[in-house]
């Protein structure tokens, strides 16, 4: 087996993953070309050329899991597996949208209209279940974040997300003692 893994090459930490990836999978004769490329050549690959086998990037996120809704929609602009083609291109030959896809979609939809956050919370479950299942994106990393806040703020709730917005997630149950 034999592919190419894109990254950018401004981010030295990615360029670095990539060899250490490049590396670990020659050990089981998996041969990986690691191409590290400017960002916006990178882009306009996974945008606009559909000219790529493997990518190695970083996106964030927000609390609400509907911010992440471009990605997995099908039809998202973000949908790097299984894409769509771009605005103005041609159809794909052959392209289906697999029943998995299909029920992600669906899900995400169903999600941002339901207002109970137990409810949301199971639909979005089912959402992560769906795609550890396929696995269409690995997931590598997640930053490691120290956080402290005053002794005078009661209530905090730690998250996993860290620094990354999850410090304060619960700001409206937040007390500050005097």
């Amino acid at each position: 087996m034999r592919f190419t893994l894109n990254t950018n090459v401004e981010n030295k930490t990615r360029v670095t993953m990539a060899a250490q990836i490049k590396g670990d999978l020659a050990k089981i004769g998996i041969q990986v070309d690691a191409n590290p490329i400017s960002f916006n050549t990178l882009v306009d690959k996974l945008n606009n050329g559909l000219d790529w086998e493997c990518y190695l990037l970083g996106f964030t996120g927000s609390l609400e899991p509907n911010d992440g809704a471009n990605k997995w929609i099908p039809d998202g602009n973000s949908h790097s597996f299984n894409q769509k083609p771009q605005r103005g291109q041609s159809q794909l030959m052959g392209r289906k949208v697999n029943d998995w896809e299909e029920e992600i979609g669906r899900l995400y939809i169903e999600a941002a209209q339901e207002l109970d956050d137990n409810k949301r919370k199971q639909i979005y479950g089912k959402t992560q279940q769906i795609t550890q299942e396929y696995l269409p994106e690995i997931y590598l990393v997640t930053p490691l974040s120290l956080v402290a806040v005053r002794n005078r703020i009661q209530n905090v709730k730690f998250s996993a997300l860290g620094a990354q917005g999850g410090t304060l997630w619960n700001k409206y149950e937040l007390i500050v003692k005097e």
